[in-house]
């Protein structure tokens, strides 16, 4: 009898956060999420996390059902929009730091009609410590860079969340290059697995892709990895 492999499971198949089991799942998802966002008016130009990006949050967070879903950082609101769409059973709690300003304005017009989405104002790295439940998953759009990798590992050490991702990774920057070291588990927005997916873009926005600007999600899939002293003493230093 040959040995049993985890990976072998269909519920752990079902549930699993590897960039193979995403990607996966993703192909059944694509037409539910196409019929999702078919509602939803393009905003292009504005930059944000765009549609195919959203689509491997939604296909990884799926399966798991959150009750709620964190997001820091939600700039016009289009994001928070599509989590609301796309959970319908979820609460959305967005954070946003700044309330004064022209994106504020516009978010709050775009969700003022979305019973499931909770809009807070303040400090992230204080506000969602405070809200984290078991089985949440999170979206992080700000701070950036190392602040949003703090942030995440925050989040990850309580044992909470079911999923983080954090958005804007791109291919050599420090931030990425350090995940890429410290993270075995982790996987990136912009695996060849995912990259048909950015066909979704195309109907929102008709630029060519060099244009769009992707932001790149990286996924920190739980639980977290021993960190040494280095990585650390990197964090440590950050602001």
């Amino acid at each position: 009898m040959p040995a049993f492999s985890p990976d072998s499971s269909p519920v752990t198949r079902h549930l699993s956060l590897t960039a193979s089991a995403v990607a996966e799942r993703a192909e059944q998802l694509l037409p539910e999420y196409r019929q999702i966002i078919a509602n939803i008016a393009p905003e292009a130009g504005f930059g944000g996390i765009w549609e195919s990006e959203m689509f491997l949050f939604y296909a990884a967070v799926k399966p798991f059902a959150p009750k709620q879903i964190l997001e820091s950082g939600r700039a016009r609101g289009k994001s928070t929009l599509l989590l609301a769409r796309c959970f319908p059973q979820s609460q959305i709690v967005s954070v946003e730091y700044e309330r004064e300003s022209n994106n504020a304005l516009a978010a709050e017009a775009k969700l003022k009609n979305e019973s499931n989405v909770d809009l807070l104002y303040g400090d992230s790295r204080q506000i969602l410590p405070e809200r984290l439940e078991a089985g949440d998953a999170i979206l992080i759009d700000g701070p950036k860079d190392f602040r949003a990798i703090k942030l995440a590992i925050d989040l990850l050490q309580t044992g909470k969340p079911c999923a983080v991702f954090v958005h804007d990774f791109p291919p050599n920057s420090p931030q990425r290059k350090f995940v890429e070291h410290n993270f075995s588990n982790a996987f990136f927005g912009d695996d060849p697995l995912f990259l048909d997916f950015r066909e979704l873009d195309v109907e929102r926005d008709p630029r060519p892709h060099s244009q769009r600007g992707y932001g790149i999600f990286v996924c920190l899939p739980p639980p977290l990895p021993p960190l040494g002293l280095r990585p650390r003493l990197r964090l440590f230093f950050t602001t």
